[in-house]
């Protein structure tokens, strides 16, 4: 009996060492083909995702340089209004002297400063500025 026991363990000890041996080409023949599977996919969605980021990356480009030509325009058109409002302030300047210079003989004529006045509360009339708006609340 003893020796049967003997053999038995032998049997035992053989199968499990065979088992061990082979455990890890099976193993690798197994899943080999899952690690490749999932290799090939982890290659090919990163190389879409490196294709989105490039085309991210080149739209965000695109947006900057609209961005920057969108403000040289702005500023283009800020200048040419800066450039007309001076133009239209000295306009208004310079009829504004000769109205002075035209209203100046007036005063120095005798009762003229009079009758200056007069003519002022006469001509006051001829302009009114515009009704406000009424506020609809």
């Amino acid at each position: 009996m003893e020796i049967l026991l003997a053999v038995a363990t032998l049997v035992v000890a053989a199968a499990v060492l065979y088992v061990t041996l082979t455990l890890s080409q099976r193993i690798r023949a197994t899943t080999g083909p899952l690690i490749d599977d999932l290799a090939g996919q982890l290659e090919a969605t990163s190389a879409e995702l490196q294709r989105q980021l490039q085309a991210v990356v080149s739209e965000l480009r695109e947006d900057r340089e609209q961005s920057r030509l969108d403000g040289r325009k702005i500023q283009g058109r800020l200048d040419h209004a800066d450039s007309r409002m001076t133009t239209i302030s000295s306009q208004i300047s310079t009829e504004l002297d000769t109205i002075r210079r035209l209203i100046e003989p007036r005063d120095a004529r005798p009762g003229g400063a009079e009758a200056t006045s007069e003519n002022h509360e006469r001509t006051a009339d001829w302009w009114e500025p515009p009704p406000r708006p009424r506020d609809p609340g």
